[in-house]
């Protein structure tokens, strides 16, 4: 498949060969890379077809022209020894050579004057056991002529067989007794075995050198199977050889944006470790400034800076949490702290830790948990983060007045779902499908309301996928947003199952 890579690229070496590799695979998993592996097949079995066909076709041809050629060279032989055998009874020369001598005589000088290695080769056979000069020259020969012998017309035999190391077209005629001077010529030879009209005396083997003949047919169809295969498979090649290069153009193009996102990711990681420590020392010292650890602030209005101060380095150190674990997260480097815990002690804390932001966003919180819950091993803290990240957005998108509900199912087969449902503005199919994307900013629908930094819903999703689980919305224009989290139902333990308290 390299080779094939290599051709189709024309030679370019700045593409590593893991791309050649992908893009080959993914060239023959596609519906282009099918239809050319069928072309080949139809190209292979068409080839061998059409190969073997032309074979059989010209073996064929060439077997009947030859038993038209044997026919006639046999009928020349039979009709001039009738007619000397006539000759010979009429003049009553009887110090002449019988029929049957004269027949091998004839048929030794036919075969002397044809001495070319293709020439047809004529024997006159006896039965074995039988003959009055050449017999059987092995068994296969004799049981052929036997074969002959109790049939009133019988039929020549052909077949290919080797001799001494040549292949030969052989085909072997029954001899029958026709006229009454070869019966008595041949009961004057052999008295004892009282020979008869129409009886089988022998057969005339008539050999046909193939070996030649058969070698170029081979190499003939061998070619013919082959231009077929290459014109065949060849077309499908080139029809698909723009579709291989959009392939491995596309495969290029991902490996080089998976490096660049791989990059983007470990400068984004570094960055933000470099930004953590101060940024928390920032905070700390804001939170003492506040405690008044060191003394008494000289003027209230620092407070109100300092606490401004706070609250935006822990909002910023929010932000920067959010980019490592994202950016870890798409190198496949997130790791998950699990533990066992009450998911019910859970959504209370998060409700707990929104107390402020529902108040300050006149919103009210609406829980509801059933009367029996599992416990679920998970990352708590990681899921805390999810958890607080919808309850976060739901505030923002609900108008004052309105309300946020946090509904928790669990069963046996489905698992553990948390549901964060708001009354706010709702989305468009088309924003929902893009709010996952990393860095999407959903306008902040209030005045006033702090513009999200479009990371809380992709980290939501890559927690979620990283234990297993699923982050599904479902929105409309004016209905508000339902997000619901999935756990899946492994990691439940129903033995540790207790009454809500």
């Amino acid at each position: 498949m390299l080779a094939i890579s290599g051709l189709f690229e024309g030679g370019a070496d700045e593409t590593t060969p893991m791309t050649r590799r992908a893009a080959a695979i993914a060239f023959l998993e596609s519906r282009e890379g099918f239809g050319w592996i069928v072309i080949v097949t139809f190209a292979t079995i068409l080839a061998v077809v059409a190969g073997c066909g032309f074979y059989k076709v010209s073996l064929d041809a060439y077997v009947a022209s030859k038993n038209d050629e044997k026919g006639t060279a046999l009928e020349l032989v039979d009709a001039f020894v009738s007619n000397y055998s006539n000759l010979r009874l009429q003049l009553g020369a009887d110090s002449a050579p019988v029929p049957a001598t004269f027949r091998a005589h004839s048929i030794e000088l036919f075969n002397k004057t044809h001495g070319a290695a293709n020439a047809l080769r004529l024997h006159w056979i006896g039965r074995a056991g039988r003959s009055i000069a050449t017999p059987p020259a092995d068994a296969k020969m004799a049981a052929s002529i036997e074969s002959f012998v109790g049939r009133a017309d019988p039929a020549p035999v052909s077949q290919f067989v080797a001799i001494g190391g040549e292949q030969v077209f052989r085909t072997v005629y029954p001899s029958i007794a026709r006229e009454h001077s070869c019966v008595d010529c041949h009961n004057k030879l052999q008295p004892d075995l009282h020979w008869q009209l129409n009886d089988v005396m022998g057969a005339f083997s008539i050999d046909a050198p193939v070996g030649e003949f058969v070698h170029d047919l081979r190499w003939q169809a061998t070619v013919i199977a082959l231009a077929i295969f290459v014109l065949i498979a060849g077309v499908g090649f080139w029809m698909s050889l723009s579709h291989y290069r959009r392939i491995r153009e596309r495969e290029a193009a991902r490996e080089q944006a998976v490096a660049a996102n791989q990059a983007g990711a470990s400068f984004l990681a570094n960055i933000s470790h470099q930004l953590h420590t101060p940024l928390k020392a920032i905070i700390r010292f804001s939170e003492m400034m506040l405690s008044e650890v060191l003394g008494p602030l000289p003027n209230e209005k620092y407070r109100a800076c300092v606490a401004d101060i706070h609250r935006n380095g822990a909002h910023l150190l929010g932000v920067i949490n959010d980019i490592l674990d994202l950016s870890q997260a798409g190198a496949g480097k997130l790791e998950l702290d699990e533990n066992l815990f009450d998911p019910r002690d859970m959504l209370r804390a998060v409700a707990r830790g929104m107390s402020g932001r529902l108040e300050a966003a006149g919103v009210t919180l609406n829980m509801e948990l059933p009367s029996e819950l599992p416990a679920l091993r998970a990352d708590q803290a990681k899921t805390r983060r999810v958890l607080s990240h919808l309850v976060i957005k739901a505030i923002k998108f609900t108008p004052s007045g309105g309300a946020v509900e946090l509904i928790c199912r669990a069963d046996r087969e489905s698992g553990l779902a948390v549901t964060v449902a708001d009354s706010g503005v709702g989305m468009s199919p088309e924003r929902m499908s893009r709010v996952l994307e990393a860095l999407e900013q959903v306008r902040a629908p209030k005045p006033g309301s702090q513009q999200g930094s479009g990371l809380g819903l992709p980290l939501v999703k890559a927690i979620m996928e990283l234990h297993g689980g699923t982050l599904r919305l479902e929105s409309a224009p004016n209905a508000g947003t339902r997000a619901t989290i999935t756990f899946p139902p492994d990691r439940l333990v129903f033995d540790a199952l207790r009454p809500a308290a």
